[in-house]
């Protein structure tokens, strides 16, 4: 018989599918749920230690002499405490020990409840990881747990060994029993590229991949690297492969599909299952497009492998099953000259897909009203080719990746948090560094917000501004919950009768306006003329609603194939 919780149910399942099987107990009430989990499965080779302050010792001296990771367990409030010098001397000889303390259900933390401590993050400065556990009422939180197990456990088991801290609340009862067989979940594996990779398991990987025939590779934010290009280039022609990367990668190539938004839209519910894929291998920062990310994860391929640098356990698609600590470079460069050749038309398919939504897409803005979308589209397709992009968050960095990326251009954006308040300072930063021609794209409240970023001395005259001021934050207007609220114009869009001209003006910049599509085409070959001279602040003044409109309708006719 085992516990009837199922996080703990979790715990040991992993604890066993990663070969760490001895524990040290410390009798108590609150740890009952993991004391009947270890003593009723044979697996574990269980030993009670009454004094945790000696428990903690005594697993440490299992561990170093197994040399392999040992679970000390308690109940909560101060037994937990008296591990903390077996933890400290574990952490300075990197001596793995997994410390499972049991605790009061968060709600019970300083509300005067018997057996009760800040638990969290206890020992935080003497671990390689401290987590604390959710109950798992949701999915959600069970995913989360899983995730951080995973994550947790394989540092553990990393070739940088230490303790781990995982405190976990339980509620009562706590005496519940199932006579149900452990289940097995999902275990992530990992290694690192660096020091673990062998001849075997790179023979491995590659016979899984080769043995795919849909095979998908999502890229997030990147730096340009012209030899991760050139590695992409050479994974992208295999038929059975596509690669999906944003502008904001900065990566190129025929076979890329960029303008991920756009296409993922045009795919019909029956296309569906032909275009999901079987292996999912992902890289980079964040990604923009969350039409992508729901795709990805209404039907979770079979294996997600993710690298990492530092080895983070990142489950953006809800399916991760492999972490591969290497800098992308050095694992792309051993792996690729494995891949073999695919029969498939997977990357075709996606090709195609991508021609017909771009042509529909195209089709329907030549003759839409004036807006956003289509500034967005003529900003898009009159950027100077080998100069350098700046795209601020929320609707602007979202238009802008629905056409094609322009040739050698450097794209970037500050995703890593996806805030509004520092694109125009990032970007005058940048351009102070830079020789070539930095153009920044951006809606009116994020300029508004940074505007300070123009209270600069040494202001660069390589910098074009371009303004999209549709009289508010006009993604509230592209997504549901606000779009059907009463405050959305007050409180959500934040509407406004603002102008740039003030600031260009205070601050000595150069300003145009334009307020249609005939303006829009003329300033933007003035400032991008060989010959312009000095920072300028073009702005586009857009009607919101038209916008907002005009952007649903589209994807409506990519949805609909019209």
């Amino acid at each position: 018989m085992i516990t009837d919780k199922k996080h703990i149910q979790q715990l040991a399942s992993l604890l066993l599918q990663k070969g760490i099987t001895d524990v040290v107990i410390s009798p108590g009430s609150r740890n009952a749920p993991l004391i009947n989990q270890f003593f009723g499965l044979p697996e574990f080779t269980c030993m009670n230690v009454v004094d945790e302050r000696s428990a903690g010792y005594q697993a440490l001296g299992i561990a170093l002499a197994k040399r392999k990771p040992v679970v000390v367990v308690c109940t909560s409030g101060t037994a937990a405490i008296n591990y903390g010098p077996a933890i400290a001397e574990a952490f300075y000889q990197k001596i793995p020990l997994v410390v499972l303390t049991a605790d009061r259900p968060r709600r019970w933390v300083d509300q005067a409840d018997g057996q009760t401590v800040r638990q969290e993050n206890l020992f935080v400065n003497h671990t390689l990881k401290s987590i604390c556990l959710a109950e798992a009422e949701r999915d959600d939180d069970f995913r989360l747990n899983n995730l951080q197990i995973n994550e947790t456990l394989n540092l553990v088991l990393s070739g940088n060994p230490g303790p781990v801290h995982i405190n976990i609340p339980l509620g009562e009862p706590l005496y519940g029993f199932t006579d149900e067989e452990l289940p097995k979940f999902r275990n992530i594996e990992s290694f690192s590229f660096y020091s673990e990779i062998s001849s075997t398991e790179l023979e491995r990987l590659a016979k899984i991949w080769n043995n795919s025939t849909r095979k998908m590779v999502i890229i997030g934010q990147l730096s340009p690297d012209e030899r991760i290009n050139s590695l992409i280039q050479n994974l992208a022609e295999d038929p059975g492969t596509i690669v999906l990367a944003e502008h904001l990668t900065n990566l190129s190539g025929e076979n890329l599909v960029q303008a991920t938004d756009v296409v993922v839209a045009a795919i019909s519910p029956e296309e569906k299952a032909n275009f999901q894929p079987e292996l999912l291998l992902t890289f980079g920062q964040q990604i923009v497009s969350k039409r992508l990310k729901l795709f990805v994860r209404a039907k979770q391929p079979l294996e997600h492998w993710h690298i990492s640098a530092s080895g983070e356990h990142t489950d953006t698609y809800n399916s991760l099953s492999r972490v591969i600590t290497s800098d992308v470079f050095s694992f792309l460069n051993t792996f690729v000259p494995e891949i073999k050749i695919t029969e498939s038309n997977y990357r075709e398919s996606w090709k195609t897909t991508k021609h017909k939504a771009l042509q529909l897409q195209e089709k329907y803005l030549n003759y839409a009203a004036f807006c956003d979308l289509t500034a967005c589209k003529t900003i898009a397709e009159m950027i100077p080719e080998h100069s350098v992009v700046h795209l601020g968050n929320s609707s602007s960095v979202r238009l802008m990746q629905m056409f094609e990326p322009t040739e050698g251009c450097e794209y970037y954006g500050n995703r890593g948090t996806s805030g509004i308040d520092g694109s125009l300072s990032t970007a005058v930063g940048f351009a102070l560094s830079s020789g070539k021609i930095n153009t920044l794209v951006l809606g009116e409240l994020s300029f508004f917000y940074d505007s300070n970023a123009l209270w600069n001395q040494r202001f660069p005259a390589n910098m074009r501004i371009i303004v999209l001021n549709n009289g508010g934050g006009n993604i509230f207007r592209l997504i549901g919950g606000p779009r059907q609220s009463p405050a959305l114009k007050e409180h959500f869009v934040a509407q406004h009768n603002l102008k740039a001209e003030g600031l260009a003006n205070a601050f000595g910049i150069n300003y145009l306006i334009a307020e249609n599509q005939e303006e829009l085409s003329k300033a933007l070959n003035t400032i991008f003329a060989p010959g312009f001279s000095g920072p300028v602040i073009l702005e586009v003044l857009t009607d919101g609603e038209i916008s907002a409109s005009v952007f649903q309708e589209c994807y409506e006719n990519l949805k609909n194939k019209i």
